[in-house]
């Protein structure tokens, strides 16, 4: 193994691969799948693998005009050959994310130096959302992956104008629009032309936007699905994706996510821990930051998505982070100017210890929460937390202590430690006891469901699709008939009682507010 740098023996390639591993691949299979994003995502793709359609995706024998198609068919590549198991569905996510880190690592190895490089690496793969979004079955990781090849190639066409790079940008850009729409032209494009326009290097971006050459290239690589999926599903697909799920999205409230434009002032500091302390010192240092044209062109890019998903009416934490690769290219690069303060390693520690608390945070939430579904949830709290927890927890602060307190490393480096440290503690006992307070009852609910195959499941007042996924069946939203067991949550019976008062509803399956109800008569 060769160090680039003897420091503790971070700033090595060993560190790297050790980073990836516990970060995307270590206890992959270890929790149900979380919905709605990660059910929905699952239970398309092995209903795409069961009808043999390739060209358009359906949830539950219903169009699913939610995203494009290209992370399905990775989706459908790693369970055909794994299986349908959580760690097949989430495999490509944990694949893109690993590309992801090593194109940020490459980016910054050319642009800097091999020790930036490694920089750059450990902090997006110790960022806790980034770590989140890479080992979710869903399609983040991979827009996140091309909408930073595509950058990081528009950055280099403009140190060296030539029409591979430029080509290389569009063909990006196309698997990006595969991959989640319109956003992984927007962002590029809104980012570039800001940047260009700013350091008077407009005709070049010009030159760059109106290439035929490029517009071909992507539109050979969009337009074959694009004809399949309107062979499948006609004009719908697309007044489903462009108008409802793309302009809605961001002109109105979609699912409950609403939000302000303070939104991501709070959400920021928490989903890029423990690197928050950054931010801040980078904020009081923007002036001289911006001075430097490369990381002008990261802040701006940064800039543009942080205003754009402020600004939208659907407001999700992980929106943000497509633009969270070029803020931690410009921490890593300018480490010995922004990770100086030992204040940094305190915040990091401030949030450990409410991951430690936690469950005396949801022993509060518990008393002071109303609704019947998320009191019945968190009302399972005593189970999940065991012995282990808490010696996990402990561990986790005697670690992070330790590392603060070696005053001879450099801050960046004491990140890193404490980073890896909350990402190990994070993705093997926080996310379990997630899992089991929401995703093991529908799991469950799904194995009873199952050994009741004679009965005809239907869905009633809940999305949750995982419970598809396991029973590897659709679970229609029919009306009820006599004999059928219903799948929904507790708050919702007494809605089906009264809508359906010709059967008396029995409650056959309960479990942290997840039912199965046997509809039977009078």
């Amino acid at each position: 193994m060769r160090n680039l740098s003897t420091e503790n023996g971070i700033l090595s390639y060993g560190m790297i691969a050790l980073t990836l591993f516990f970060a995307f691949y270590a206890n992959l299979w270890g929790v149900p799948l979380f919905d709605l994003d990660e059910g929905a995502f699952s239970e398309a793709t092995r209903e795409m693998l069961a009808s043999g359609n390739f060209a358009a995706t359906y949830l539950d024998g219903v169009p699913r005009f939610d995203k494009p198609i290209f992370s399905y068919w990775m989706q459908a590549l790693s369970v055909s050959t794994f299986g349908i198991n959580e760690f097949a569905f989430r495999l490509p996510s944990a694949v893109a994310a690993t590309l992801w880190v090593l194109a940020t690592y490459q980016f910054a190895k050319q642009q800097w130096n091999p020790t930036t490089g490694i920089y750059a690496a450990l902090f997006m793969a110790t960022t806790l959302w980034v770590a989140g979004i890479g080992r979710a079955a869903i399609a983040d990781a991979w827009l996140n992956l091309f909408i930073a090849l595509t950058l990081f190639d528009m950055w280099r066409y403009r140190q060296n104008p030539n029409q591979t790079l430029l080509l290389r940008v569009y063909f990006w850009m196309a698997l990006g629009l595969l991959t989640k729409g319109p956003v992984a032209i927007a962002i590029p494009f809104l980012s570039s032309a800001i940047f260009f326009i700013w350091g008077g290097q407009w005709r070049l971006w010009l030159s760059a936007i109106f290439n035929p050459l490029g517009w071909l290239v992507l539109a050979l690589t969009v337009s074959p699905w694009l004809y399949l999926v309107y062979q499948d599903q006609g004009i719908d697909f697309f007044k489903g994706f462009i108008l409802d799920h793309n302009l809605q999205r961001f002109s109105d409230t979609r699912e409950g996510h609403g939000g302000n434009y303070f939104y991501y002032f709070l959400v920021l500091p928490l989903i890029i821990m423990p690197f928050s302390g950054l931010l801040f010192s980078a904020i009081r240092h923007a002036k001289s930051l911006l001075k430097d044209d490369l990381n002008r062109y990261l802040l701006i890019w940064f800039a543009v998505v942080f205003a754009l998903v402020s600004y939208s009416q659907t407001q999700l934490p992980h929106y943000v982070m497509y633009g969270v690769t070029g803020l931690i290219l410009v921490f890593a690069a300018n480490r010995e100017k922004l990770a100086v303060a030992r204040w940094h390693l305190w915040l990091a520690f401030a949030f450990l210890i409410l991951l430690a608390a936690l469950p005396w945070i949801i022993a509060i939430a518990v008393e002071n929460t109303h609704r019947a579904y998320e009191k019945a949830l968190l009302a399972q709290y005593q189970t999940v937390f065991s012995w282990d927890y808490y010696v996990a927890a402990g561990a986790l602060l005697i670690v992070a202590v330790g590392v603060i307190l070696q005053k001879n490393w450099p801050v960046a480096n004491r990140l890193i430690v404490i980073g890896l440290a909350q990402t190990i503690f994070v993705f093997h006992f926080v996310i379990e006891v997630a899992a089991d307070l929401q995703q093991q009852p529908v799991k469950n609910a799904a194995a009873y469901a199952t050994q009741h195959s004679d009965k005809k499941v239907v869905t009633f007042g809940i999305k949750m699709p995982s419970f598809s996924v396991y029973r590897q069946k659709i679970t229609p939203r029919d009306r009820p008939q006599a004999g059928n067991l219903v799948f929904t949550r507790i708050d919702q019976l007494e809605h089906l009682q009264q809508t359906y008062p010709q059967f008396n509803s029995q409650v056959v399956f309960q479990e942290g507010g997840i039912l199965l109800v046997e509809m039977q008569v009078h």
